[in-house]
C-alpha cells in the first residue's frame, strides 16, 4: 500500500515537535508499506534546507517545504504560513497524487482539509482526516479566531472534509464524539449513520524509548544539581495561549519557599518568556531549557518526578490528548493536571495522575506538589502505575496495528464511500 501523509507540524526525535505521525509511519513502513509524509520544518530543524528532493528518515519518504512556522507567529503570520504549505500539499497532490492507494491529512491547521479534498475529487485518492485539534472549535475557543467570514469558511471547509473523508481519525473519546455529533446534526454532511467512520487512536507512548535506568536518572540530576530528596516537576512541549502558562507560574511562584521541590521547563510558545523569566530568577530551582530535541527530553522525563499537564479552562480542552501526557506515563511519572480531562478514569484506575477541581488551579497544583515531595511512597506508587497504564493502554505499537487497518480499509474502499 502506498501512502499520502500531509502534515504540516511533522517532526522526528531530533526536532521538538509531536512525533505522532513520524512513529506511527516508520510502523507502517516496517510492515512493508510506503509511506511520503509532505510538511514543514517549523518543529524539526534537521528537515531544514532539504530543497526539492525527497529524503528517507527510517524508511519513511520525506518532502520537505520551504513553509515557515513558529507557534509564536501572530494570527496574520500564521494564516500565511498554513496558505503557503496548503499550496505546496496541493501541488503535491496534482503532480504525485495517482501514485498513492491512500491519503492521511492531519489537522490542524484546517487548511490540510483542502489538498485532501482535492485528491479525494481529481485524482481519485481517498483520505482519511486525522484531527488532532477539533479545528476550528479550539482555535475559536483560545480567542484565535474571530472573523465571523473566516468563522464560516472554517465551518464549511470542515463539514466538506468530514463528508468526503473515508475515515475520521481522532486523538481522544471527547473528540471522537465531537465529531460524531456535529456529522449527526448537519445532513448536509452524511446523517448520524455514518458515525461509525470516526474512530479514537489516542496520542500514545513510545516505550522502548524510555528504558527506565536509575543510573542515567542519577547522572542527570546529579548534573543538574537536584538532590535525592527534591522533587522535579517537569513541563514540557507547547507555550502558548491555550496552555494555561499563568497556572504553572502561580504554582511556581507559591512553592518557591520549598527547597524540596524544583521546577523544568522544556518547550517553546508565545508565553515562553513568562517560564524563561522565572527560570533567570530561580536559579537551581527553576530552570527554563527552551526547545530540545526528542531524545533531551527524554533524558529529562527519566529524571523528573512529576509530569505537569495544563491547558485553558474553556470546556472544549477537556477533550486534549497531550502528547506530554503519554511521555510522562511511559517515563513512570504521575501527573498533575490542572483541570478536568477525558484521561480521568484511567488515572483514577491506574492511581496515576491528581487532576485540580477548583477555580484556582495554580494554587491546586503547588499543593499537590508539596504533599508529594513529602510522600515519596505514594509517589512511587503513583508512578508504578503510570507505566502500568502506558504499557498495558497506550502502547504505540498496539495503536499502530489498530491505525493502520483503519487505513488499510479506506484503500480498500476507494473513492466509492
Amino acid at each position: 500500500m502506498r501512502i499520502l501523509w500531509l502534515h504540516q507540524y511533522f517532526a522526528t526525535p531530533k526536532g521538538w515537535g509531536a512525533v505522532r505521525t513520524y512513529e506511527f509511519a516508520r510502523r507502517f513502513c516496517s510492515q512493508g508499506h510506503t509511506v511520503d509524509v509532505v510538511c514543514c520544518a517549523g518543529y524539526d530543524a534537521s528537515l531544514a534546507g532539504a530543497g526539492s528532493e525527497p529524503f528517507s528518515v527510517d524508511g519513511v519518504r520525506v518532502y520537505v517545504s520551504g513553509t515557515g512556522y513558529r507557534p509564536h507567529m501572530g494570527f496574520f503570520r500564521r494564516v500565511l504560513s498554513f496558505l503557503q504549505f496548503m499550496a505546496y500539499a496541493v501541488w503535491h497532490v496534482l503532480r504525485r497524487g495517482r501514485g498513492y492507494d491512500v491519503m492521511i491529512a492531519s489537522s490542524g491547521p484546517l487548511t490540510l482539509a483542502v489538498p485532501a479534498l482535492i485528491g479525494r475529487w481529481l485524482r481519485c485518492l481517498p483520505f482519511v482526516f486525522e484531527v488532532i485539534d477539533v479545528w476550528p472549535d479550539s482555535a475559536i475557543a483560545a480567542g484565535v479566531l474571530r472573523n465571523p467570514l473566516l468563522k464560516w469558511l472554517s465551518f464549511r471547509l470542515e463539514a466538506l472534509a468530514y463528508k468526503y473523508a473515508s475515515a475520521i481519525v481522532t486523538c481522544s473519546t471527547g473528540m471522537t464524539e465531537r465529531v460524531k455529533n456535529k456529522i449527526g446534526a448537519d445532513s448536509g454532511i452524511r446523517g448520524s449513520g455514518n458515525k461509525a467512520k470516526v474512530a479514537t487512536v489516542s496520542n500514545c507512548c513510545d516505550l522502548e524509548l524510555f528504558s527506565l535506568d536509575g543510573e542515567n536518572r542519577r547522572k542527570t540530576r546529579e548534573r543538574m544539581n537536584v538532590r535525592d530528596d527534591q522533587l522535579v516537576a517537569l513541563y514540557t512541549g507547547a507555550m502558548g495561549l491555550s496552555n494555561a502558562i499563568p497556572d504553572l507560574t502561580e504554582a511556581v511562584r507559591l512553592t518557591a519557599g520549598d527547597e524540596r521541590v524544583v521546577w523544568w521547563f522544556a518547550g517553546d510558545g508565545r508565553h515562553a518568556d513568562k517560564l524563561k523569566d522565572l527560570g533567570e530568577k530561580g536559579a537551581e530551582t527553576c530552570r527554563f531549557f527552551g526547545s530540545l530535541s526528542k531524545g533531551q527530553v527524554v533524558e529529562l522525563y527519566l529524571a523528573a518526578d512529576v509530569n505537569m499537564v495544563t491547558f485553558m479552562h474553556a470546556p472544549l480542552f477537556y477533550e486534549n490528548s497531550p502528547n506530554k501526557f503519554f511521555d510522562g506515563i511511559a517515563a513512570g511519572l504521575p501527573a498533575v493536571f490542572n483541570r478536568t480531562t477525558w484521561l480521568g478514569p484511567w488515572l483514577t484506575q491506574y492511581e496515576c495522575g491528581i487532576v485540580c477541581q477548583g477555580d484556582a488551579s495554580g494554587k491546586e497544583m503547588a499543593d499537590v506538589i508539596c504533599e508529594l515531595a513529602a510522600d515519596k511512597g505514594r509517589l512511587q506508587r503513583m508512578g508504578l502505575g503510570a507505566r502500568r497504564l502506558a504499557e498495558e493502554v497506550f502502547s504505540r505499537d498496539k495503536l499502530a496495528t489498530e491505525y493502520l487497518g483503519i487505513v488499510e480499509q479506506a484503500a480498500r474502499d476507494g473513492c466509492g464511500t
